[in-house]
This record gives structure tokens, C-alpha cells and sequence, in this order.
């Protein structure tokens, strides 16, 4: 039986849905989606999903190897260390503490900066001069030496590791924000929006917030990859995540004598924060190209 279609409308995706469309057409984005999930599903369930504790030692078990090394035991699948603790369980302990310091000062970051780089903008007169001014005068320090500072100033210690990272980075993504709302202002529908009496609290959700998720993208992805390395420096240099703890900057000090007797211990937390990076990476260069190709 045929159908009559000629008076069925087509149904109007919003811009999420069509968004979504177009990213899920590419296999490369899918495939970092997926990895993004499982990465932050190791760091929120990693007391559940290692059958060792991190600190416990294996007098009788001291430097093994992976399983699939000669000598290696299932029962340590990723070997152990020098003081017989389980490699596996301490690496996934380390992503926890550097993913999930990455994920929380990023977040942390997009809310106190798009309040404090939108109400510079959208305000005139001295204080306006002023912050900007300030930012410019921050920005020329490297984040990683105002990390050092501030940490060297608050004490080290994991807590202070990522207020420290915090701080760094916080005048970047305020400079980003402002940089972008800006020259969203001189855009026509904007002015227009202005000459209609839309406040500003309206301008921003309705007006330009929208239409610049594609630099907010790029900035929360350098923000997060920069707090992801820092975090893994201050680490490494030891002001960072104190023992018992360990994150993984701090696997890669603790084990840097050991690299020419057991190599694995250092390439293991070196090669997840390779894959944090490449994989956050890849998904927020294909969110981004989903919304350019979505705006077109």
C-alpha cells in the first residue's frame, strides 16, 4: 500500500541534535568518545577495578615484570616495583589523580573565568582598564613558573598542586573568553540585539554564549591538556601528590633510577598521560569541526 508523504514535514533538529549528526559521522571522534568515557570510568571507579592496594608491598614479590614477560605473574598483570607494590594498581591510582585534577581544574576554570572575562568585556571605564592590564602583565609569565611559585608558597601537596595549576591558567582562559565575546559584540545581530533592549545577562545566554562554542572548545581543550602537564610536572619535581599517594608524574619520579633495570615502570605512567592527551585531544578537534560544519 502506498503511503502519501507529499504533506509530511521534515523534523527540525536542534542544534545539539544536528551537532551530534555530524560527529558521530566521523569514526576518528567516535572512536577518542569512547576513549574519553573508559578513561573516566578507570579514574571514578579505580578502588573498584584494582584487585590490589596502591601501597601495599609484596616482600616476596619485589621489581616482577608484566605477565607477558618472562617471569611475569597474572597476579600483578603489569608487574610490581621495587618495593613490591602493584604497578597496575598504582598507575590507575596515578590517572585518577592527574585526569581527575585535570577534569576538575578545567572545570573549575570555564566557570570563574567566562563570569569574570564577560563582565570585563561587557564593562567600560577604569575597572575594565585595569583587568585588562593585569591579564596582559600575568600572561607574560609562563604558567609553569607561576605553578612552581605558588606551590613553592602554599606548600606542596596535592590540594595545592591544583590551586596552584588553577591560578596559572586562569588569566589564559579569561583572555580567551574576552578575546572571543569580543568580537562577537561587533557582529550585526548583536548590535541589533543591543538597539532592542536586550540586558546583558540576555545578550550573553541567547546571543553570543551560542555562537561561540567553537573557540570555547579549543580554549577548554589547552586548558585541560596544560593542567594535565602541570600537574604531571609539579609531580615529577616532587611538589605536587605526597606519599602514600601518587599520581602520575610522581610514578615517573619515583622510578626514573629503575628505567634501565625495569623500564616498564616509567613507560607505563608515561605512556598514559601520551594517551590522556592524544585522546582528549582528538575528541575535542572533532567536536570542533562537528560545530563549524553544524554553523554552515
Amino acid at each position: 500500500m502506498l503511503i502519501n508523504n507529499e504533506f509530511n514535514e521534515d523534523k527540525i533538529q536542534s542544534p545539539l541534535q544536528y551537532t551530534w549528526s555530524i560527529f558521530k559521522k566521523k569514526s576518528a571522534a567516535i572512536v577518542s568518545m569512547w576513549g574519553v568515557i573508559t578513561l573516566i570510568f578507570f579514574a571514578l571507579f579505580a578502588d573498584l577495578i584494582v584487585a590490589h592496594e596502591p601501597s601495599t608491598q609484596y616482600a616476596q614479590n619485589l621489581l616482577l615484570p608484566p605477565y607477558w614477560m618472562e617471569g611475569g605473574s597474572t597476579d600483578h598483570i603489569l608487574g610490581t616495583d621495587d618495593l613490591g607494590r602493584d604497578s597496575l594498581a598504582r598507575l590507575i591510582q596515578g590517572l585518577q589523580l592527574t585526569l581527575g585534577g585535570g577534569i576538575l581544574i578545567t572545570f573549575m576554570i570555564s566557570l570563574i573565568g567566562s563570569v569574570i572575562g564577560a563582565s570585563a568585556v561587557l564593562t567600560k571605564g577604569i575597572k575594565a582598564s585595569i583587568l585588562h592590564h593585569l591579564l596582559d602583565a600575568l600572561l607574560t609569565i609562563p604558567t609553569l613558573l607561576t605553578a612552581l611559585i605558588l606551590i613553592v608558597l602554599f606548600g606542596p601537596s596535592y590540594e595545592n598542586c591544583l590551586l596552584a595549576v588553577s591560578l596559572s591558567l586562569l588569566p589564559q582562559f579569561i583572555r580567551g573568553i574576552y578575546i572571543a565575546i569580543e568580537n562577537e559584540l561587533s557582529k550585526q545581530y548583536i548590535i541589533a540585539l543591543q538597539l532592542d533592549g536586550a540586558t546583558n545577562s540576555r545578550l550573553l545566554r541567547f546571543g553570543i554564549f551560542p555562537n561561540i562554542i567553537e573557540p570555547i572548545v579549543t580554549l577548554l581543550n589547552r586548558i585541560f591538556t596544560m593542567a594535565v602537564l602541570e600537574i604531571a610536572t609539579l609531580g615529577f619535581l616532587g611538589f605536587g601528590t605526597q606519599l602514600p599517594d601518587v599520581e602520575l608524574g610522581s610514578l615517573i619520579a619515583s622510578s626514573i633510577d629503575l628505567i634501565y633495570l625495569s623500564p616498564w615502570l616509567v613507560f607505563f605512567p608515561g605512556i598514559a598521560i601520551f594517551l590522556i592527551i592524544i585522546i582528549f585531544n582528538v575528541f575535542a578537534e572533532g567536536l570542533r569541526h562537528s560545530v563549524i560544519e553544524g554553523e554552515e
